[in-house]
C-alpha cells in the first residue's frame, strides 16, 4: 500500500511539472509591420508532447492592453514551430504606435499549446519593444 502511495505521488509530481513547463515564443519585428496586418513569423520552442494547435494573442501593453488579435496554427508534432509570418488572421491587427520614431510600444504576444480537445497543455508570453529602432 505505502508502495503505491509513493508511486502515485511521484506520478503526481511529474505531471505537475510537466504541466507548469512552459513554451516559449520569439519573433522579429520588421518596418514593414507597422500599422500593416500581417503578422511576424514566429518561433515557439518547448511544445508539449500531445499538442494539436498553437493559439496566439497579442496585446500592445502601453495602450492599456488593447487586443491586437491573434490566430491559430495547427501542429503535428516536435517541439518546436516556425510559424510563418501572416499566420495570425483572426481580427489581428498589426502594430501601429502614434511615437513609432522615438519609443514605440510594447506588443506581447502569448502562446497556449493546446490538444486535440482544446485544453491548455502550456502557455508562454514575451514582450518586444516596436519603434523605429528596434525594428528590422
Amino acid at each position: 500500500m505505502r508502495k503505491s502511495v509513493v508511486a502515485l505521488g511521484i506520478a503526481l509530481a511529474l505531471a505537475a511539472s510537466a504541466a507548469s513547463a512552459q513554451v516559449s515564443i520569439d519573433w522579429t519585428w520588421k518596418a514593414s509591420h507597422r500599422c500593416n496586418n500581417v503578422s511576424p513569423a514566429l518561433t515557439v520552442t518547448g511544445i508539449p508532447e500531445g499538442t494539436k494547435s498553437l493559439s496566439f494573442q497579442m496585446n500592445d501593453l502601453d495602450y492599456q492592453n488593447k487586443d491586437h488579435g491573434g490566430g491559430a496554427f495547427a501542429h503535428e508534432s516536435g517541439d518546436t514551430a516556425n510559424v510563418p509570418e501572416g499566420t495570425l488572421q483572426t481580427n489581428y491587427r498589426g502594430p501601429c504606435p502614434s511615437n513609432f520614431s522615438s519609443f514605440g510600444h510594447v506588443y506581447q504576444i502569448t502562446v497556449r499549446a493546446l490538444d486535440a480537445s482544446g485544453n491548455e497543455l502550456s502557455r508562454g508570453a514575451k514582450g518586444k519593444d516596436f519603434n523605429a529602432k528596434t525594428a528590422q
